[in-house]
C-alpha cells in the first residue's frame, strides 16, 4: 500500500478511500498516473482511456476501462485498489486485463476470454475498437499494421465468444 505513496498524498488516499463514485475515483486515481503519458499510437493516453471508458454507461465498466492497464504503466497493485475501496470483481477485472511481462498477445487475449469474465471481455473488446479507430489522427504505417494484424483479429475473437456466451 505504500506504492500509493510513490503518486498522491495522505489527504488524497484518504478522499479517495471516502469516494463512493467508482468512476470519479479511477478518473481522479488515472488522471495523475498517466500524466503526460503516451499510447502506442503516440495519443495523450488519459484521453485514449476516458474515450474507451465514454463506450459504457455502466459504472464499473467505466472505472475498470480507465484502470486496465494501470498494473502494467504504474507500480499500483490489488492490494492498493483495495486499500482505497475498489470492489473485488473491479479489481479481478483490470487483473484479468494486465498482460504479463513475457505474455504472447495471443495467449493474452485467450486467457480472457478463457476466463470468462463478461467485465474484463466487454473492456477489452472496447479497448481494442478504440485501439483500431484512427480517423482523424496521423498514425504510423506500424500502427496500422499493428491494426490489422494483432487488433482486428483479436477483437473478432471476443467479439464472436460474447455473442456466443450470449446465446447460451
Amino acid at each position: 500500500m505504500n506504492n500509493w505513496l510513490k503518486y498522491f498524498n495522505e489527504a488524497e488516499i484518504s478522499g479517495f478511500r471516502g469516494a463512493e463514485n467508482l468512476y470519479g475515483k479511477a478518473y481522479l486515481i488515472c488522471e495523475k498516473v498517466f500524466e503526460g503519458k503516451k499510447n502506442k499510437a503516440g495519443l495523450p493516453y488519459m484521453d485514449y482511456l476516458v474515450s474507451v471508458a465514454d463506450l459504457f454507461n455502466d459504472d464499473k465498466a467505466k472505472a475498470v476501462s480507465l484502470m486496465h492497464d494501470i498494473f502494467k504503466e504504474t507500480d499500483l497493485t490489488e492490494s492498493d485498489l483495495s486499500y482505497i475501496g475498489f470492489p473485488s470483481d473491479v479489481i479481478n477485472a483490470i487483473s484479468i486485463l494486465t498482460r504479463g511481462k513475457d505474455e504472447e498477445y495471443d495467449n493474452f487475449i485467450n486467457r480472457i476470454i478463457n476466463s470468462k469474465n463478461r467485465l474484463a471481455l466487454k473492456v477489452k473488446k472496447a479497448d481494442l475498437k478504440q485501439s483500431m479507430d484512427v480517423s482523424g489522427f496521423d498514425v504510423s504505417k506500424d500502427y496500422l499494421n499493428r491494426i490489422d494484424v494483432r487488433y482486428k483479429p483479436q477483437y473478432e475473437k471476443i467479439k464472436v465468444y460474447l455473442s456466443e456466451s450470449e446465446e447460451s
